[in-house]
């Protein structure tokens, strides 16, 4: 269905689609053997398969994988490939809604009851929630 090597596959909440190409083949192969083994289908049914993990993969030219918290398995074909070829991860880190992150202020462990107390302090004043 697709030219050789000129596409791209993108895959969205990858750590849960990538998981899904695997058990798909090793859920056909025992729900067709177990037929097969008790005389409801014929042992030429397990020719007829969705394709292994490493068949689907072999495929992929080029893939994409995007999630919030990505598995095993897509950080390992990650860093397999980079050591293969020239492509590094790229870690994206952006809110869905497009508002920024607010900013971080690291502060020094000593004095941190009485600086959490000051901050306290500070937004009663200004009537703002603590």
């Amino acid at each position: 269905y697709f030219p050789k090597e000129d596409w791209l596959l993108l895959v969205d909440e990858s750590h849960v689609t990538v998981p899904q190409v695997r058990s798909m083949s090793e859920g056909d192969r025992r729900r067709k053997s177990n037929l097969v083994e008790h005389g409801f289908r014929l042992p030429s049914a397990l020719d007829n398969r969705p394709l292994t993990d490493e068949e689907f993969w072999e495929r992929v030219p080029l893939c994409i994988f995007t999630s919030a918290t990505p598995g095993n398995t897509e950080q390992w074909m990650v860093a397999s490939d980079a050591e293969e070829t020239d492509v590094d991860p790229v870690e994206l880190i952006m809110r869905p809604t497009g508002i920024t992150d607010p900013d971080v202020s690291v502060r020094p462990v000593a004095g941190a009851m009485d600086d959490l107390l000051g901050e306290i302090y500070e937004r009663v004043a200004k009537n703002e929630r603590v």
